[in-house]
Order: structure tokens, then sequence, then C-alpha cells
């Protein structure tokens, strides 16, 4: 397999950020776009070359495979919704 997996990662706090350094630090993935509503200023000053964006809808819109749910609790299950329902994987 020579396609890299394609991630998105919605929540840039603890868990998020781990998320997103796995992903970068996986020589078979690429981290393709970024989502919170509050923590993108440490992620743009570092890789201001992945896009950004402060809600789910907008970001769907990118060419992922995967997106990468690390929000609180209670929004897990909605948004991992949105995300199926836009015919990509998701990971909680």
């Amino acid at each position: 397999m020579n396609k890299k997996i394609r991630f998105g990662v919605v929540g840039l706090g603890h868990i998020g950020s781990r998320h997103a350094k796995c992903i970068l630090n996986n020589p078979h993935s690429t981290l393709s776009a970024l989502c919170d509503i509050k923590n993108l200023s440490t992620w743009k000053n570092e890789h201001n070359d992945i896009p950004y964006f402060s809600n789910l809808q907008d970001l769907l819109l990118e060419d992922l495979d995967v997106v990468n749910i690390c929000t609180p609790n209670y929004l897990h299950a909605p948004m991992s919704l949105d995300v199926l329902s836009n015919g990509k994987h998701v990971v909680i």
C-alpha cells in the first residue's frame, strides 16, 4: 500500500493533540486537517501547512479518509454520525 491514509482531528486538547502527534509520526498517514473552536493557535504556529477549521462541517469538505473525534464525550455520537454520513471513517 503506497497511499497514505488522510486523517483529520477534531478537538485539539490533550487527547486530540496526542492523536495528531501519532498521525504525524506514522509514515503511512498524513495529518490533512485540524478542527477546534479554541485551541488552534498552538497548532497553527507549528504546522501552518495543515488546514484549520473552527467547525466540523467545514472540515468534512476536505478530502479525508478518517476523522478522529477528540472532543468532550457528549459530542462523540452526533459528530461521529456526521462523519459517517459524509462517507468517512471515524475514530473515537
